[in-house]
């Protein structure tokens, strides 16, 4: 209920982007949208997104509540209350949109298992594992910086540009109404980048000797 109270960066409420969203996945599963799929490989790259990203954004919502208690100021608290409501709502939207495969296809069944299972997971569980692990400022670095920032509009513009080549317009809708969050999520990690140099008097315009 929280995250459709939120706005997003385009100053629409979270609420109207789930009901666009919905209504796309529910349109895809009524007309067998998975028989749509132009290449078979597709599917693969489906496999890979739910085992590797998901719990990833599953995590994120796990770290930064942990973060939010960890801050004094009532603004750092509300900025990772917010953004952790959005990793979880990413989350969410991510397994039901690509739930319709699962019922057709093998291999998306028990991903949080298979998180902790495969080996070429180690990597994204590391990431986040060390994340969270860590104090509150490497966590906002390592995610709200260099995973969001970073990875996140290599990964979802691309990924997104293939699901529709495929025609697969539910993992589509996700994927903008995800991209959205992120300028948001981008916002916050430049700004603790910028705290963090600021502490060094040396980074600070007007201070130089």
């Amino acid at each position: 209920k929280l995250a459709c109270l939120q706005v997003d960066s385009r100053g629409s409420p979270q609420g109207e982007k789930e009901r666009k969203l919905y209504a796309v996945i529910d349109a895809f599963a009524q007309n067998n949208g998975h028989l749509n799929v132009s290449d078979a490989r597709y599917i693969n790259a489906v496999k890979l997104f739910i085992t590797g990203i998901t719990p990833l954004e599953y995590n994120a919502h796990r770290g930064f509540a942990m973060v939010g208690r960890s801050m004094r100021g009532v603004g750092p608290r509300i900025a990772c209350q917010m953004q952790g409501i959005d990793e979880l709502r990413h989350a969410q939207t991510q397994m039901h949109s690509m739930s319709h495969y699962n019922r057709h296809f093998n291999g998306m069944h028990s991903w949080p298992k298979n998180f902790d299972r495969m080996w070429y997971l180690s990597v994204p569980k590391s990431f986040v594992n060390d994340a969270m692990s860590a104090g509150p400022f490497e966590f906002l670095t390592a995610i709200s910086f260099s995973f969001e920032y970073v990875l996140t509009n290599l990964l979802f513009m691309p990924f997104m540009s293939g699901a529709a080549y495929n025609g697969d317009m539910a993992t589509v809708t996700f994927g903008f109404s995800a991209q959205s969050d992120e300028a948001r999520h981008m916002t916050l990690g430049l700004e603790c980048i910028k705290f963090m140099l600021e502490q060094d008097p040396d980074n600070i315009p007007g201070t130089e000797l």
